[in-house]
């Protein structure tokens, strides 16, 4: 007897079309799920289970098993039948019918089903869901959300009174089932499944039912378009490895300035080309003598989060003392000479070919140290804060 873990993929959603074949930041949705799965170390098998062959072939790249649903049966023809609905041949919109489907083909002891919209699961909180079915000897578990704010049911107030203002955080949280992660014991699953008393429970909350919070980010769920955007960002956060709060706003700053335009201005820098940003092929002697005497700034990419410029100045010239804190600065310089100045006193001298790295949060000024005019490149992000400090 196993415990599987089951990943449903059915194509034809309409709220985002093909949801399931997008790459969001860089990977099928399913693909989050299933690496979670498996690096939880929860279960003997986790399975995509979808009646298409295109998910089959997803399956071999992600490295898990496939269950081929047929369209009847739970599918987008469905012909089940149960309490909770008669599909009538038409796309299934509950899921007993695939979970009694796969359970009577694969008899698993306990199934949990992972939907491919919560691909901001990590493997510890899965592990952690399976460890607290078997703990709490629960028939059926569900992953929620608890929300602890004000909330009225059918105009009268749930969990607070309206007779006086309390702290929020002393609520009652309110529970909301995110669907990301649930799980049954099988047998009693199939046992609920067939009973048509509607006063019966089951089959979804057979027996003993628990739940189990999850954080407000895994439980993110992508529905829509506003919800896959905000996953997207968290996915990009999360990979980037950054936390927020980091850095402090403090007595010492004396601007923020986040337009480059800007930021060149105050550099003393009075030319700036964006023309020829993003594209296929370009050459930088080309772009000195089309720009001509020091100082310029030429705007070599400009896309998403990334920016990258070229800047040539003269011998004096650089950039005021600045930071930034959302994204590392990089350089490579290739005429000339320049000098780093650090906020801690420290300096980087930097020649021809020599590449300088600071990463954010690291105060510094620049300036341009040969007898001739020097260029560099200049990497860091799009339209990235510029703090300054006196």
């Amino acid at each position: 007897m196993k415990q599987i873990a089951l990943i449903p993929i059915l194509l034809g959603s309409t709220r985002i079309p093909d949801k399931n074949l997008l790459m969001v930041d860089g990977q099928p949705l399913a693909f989050y799920v299933a690496q979670a799965c498996k690096d939880s170390g929860a279960f003997d098998a986790v399975v995509f289970n979808s009646e298409h062959d295109i998910v089959e072939h997803m399956a071999r790249v992600a490295g898990v098993d496939f269950y081929r649903r047929q369209p009847q049966h739970g599918g987008s023809a469905c012909t089940m039948r149960n309490k909770s609905r008669d599909c009538e041949g038409t796309r299934c919109q509950t899921h007993d019918h695939f979970l009694y489907d796969f359970m009577m083909t694969m008899d698993p002891c306990c199934l949990a089903l992972v939907h491919t919209t919560s691909p901001l699961l990590t493997p510890e909180t899965i592990s952690r869901f399976m460890e607290t079915m078997k703990d709490g000897n629960y028939d059926s578990l569900f992953s929620v959300e608890e929300r602890f704010s004000e909330t009225w049911w059918q105009g009268e107030p749930l969990n607070f009174s309206m007779s006086k203002k309390i702290p929020t955080q002393t609520l009652t949280p309110v529970q909301s089932i995110t669907w990301a992660l649930s799980a049954w014991k099988t047998s009693l699953f199939m046992e609920s499944y067939v009973l048509d008393d509607p006063e019966e429970r089951g089959p979804t909350f057979s027996g003993k039912v628990g739940v189990f919070p999850l954080n407000r980010i895994q439980a993110l769920d992508g529905d829509t378009w506003d919800e896959l955007y905000l996953i997207e960002a968290a996915l990009q956060y999360r990979r980037e490895d950054r936390r927020p709060g980091v850095h402090r706003f403090s007595e010492d700053v004396v601007d923020i300035k986040h337009s480059l335009r800007e930021t060149i201005a105050l550099d003393g820098m009075t030319r700036f080309e964006d023309s020829g940003a993003n594209v296929q092929l370009t050459n930088l002697g080309e772009i000195k003598s089309l720009m001509g005497k020091a100082p310029w700034l030429y705007l070599l990419l400009s896309v998403h989060s990334h920016q990258v410029a070229l800047i040539a100045q003269a011998p004096g010239e650089g950039a005021r003392k600045r930071y930034h804190v959302t994204h590392d600065e990089w350089w490579v310089v290739l005429e000339g000479s320049f000098e780093w100045r650090l906020g801690d006193g420290s300096t980087i001298s930097a020649e021809e070919s020599d590449v300088v790295f600071l990463p954010a949060g690291t105060v510094h000024s620049i300036v341009c140290t040969s007898s001739e005019p020097g260029t560099r490149l200049v990497c860091g992000s799009k339209d990235m804060e510029h703090i300054y400090v006196e």
